[in-house]
């Protein structure tokens, strides 16, 4: 049976390791919690409804954080596969079939043949008829009033991945779920 060290001498041991350790390393600069997740800023939220009878609905939350957006997506009620999954021009979901979004968002100022502002990560959904997508993304902002500024826009769920989805009004498309993008300021 060993005897049990005291809190005392356990705690002069790993400091006397700490020490060894700096001494043996040099001076080592940790990064700073900023450095690797930069604190939130100007957050949206687009709340999925069903579009052309999917029953597909969801949320999507747009963060600020330093110069890139923190996407989640939570999509409910989709089939397995992959999907588009895209910001609209117009903040609008009031049509039967999302067309009311009108096309895929270009940001005025975009890079001509680059990829489009509105293009997001796809959504794979594996087993289960529900996905999350947790991405970041670059050249948008949240809340800033600039021309990549994603609230007051769409987003649309797609049915299968689609490279230019066009709007069609009333016909029924794979347009599953839409919703307008509005500056979040409470619970989803």
């Amino acid at each position: 049976m060993g005897i049990a060290p005291s809190p005392l001498s356990l705690r002069a041991t790993v400091a006397s390791l700490a020490s060894l350790i700096v001494a043996a390393c040099g001076t080592v600069e940790l990064p700073k919690l900023n450095e690797i997740m930069p604190p939130a800023g100007n957050q949206a939220i687009a709340r999925l409804m069903p579009k052309n009878g999917s029953g597909t609905s969801g949320v999507v939350m747009f963060t600020q954080r330093g110069d890139k957006v923190a996407l989640l997506a939570q999509v409910f009620n989709v089939a397995g596969g992959p999907h588009s999954l895209y910001i609209h021009e117009t903040g609008n979901c009031s049509s039967p079939n999302a067309a009311s979004a009108g096309p895929v968002w270009n940001a005025k100022g975009a890079p001509p043949g680059a990829r489009r502002s509105g293009q997001l990560p796809d959504l794979v959904v594996r087993h289960e008829e529900n996905v999350t997508l947790d991405a970041r993304v670059t050249g948008l902002s949240v809340g800033t009033g600039a021309a990549n500024d994603v609230i007051g826009h769409s987003v649309v769920v797609h049915g299968k991945l689609d490279p230019d989805p066009k709007p069609e009004y009333g016909v029924v498309n794979d347009w599953l779920a839409c919703g307008v993008i509005e500056r979040f300021q409470g619970e989803p």
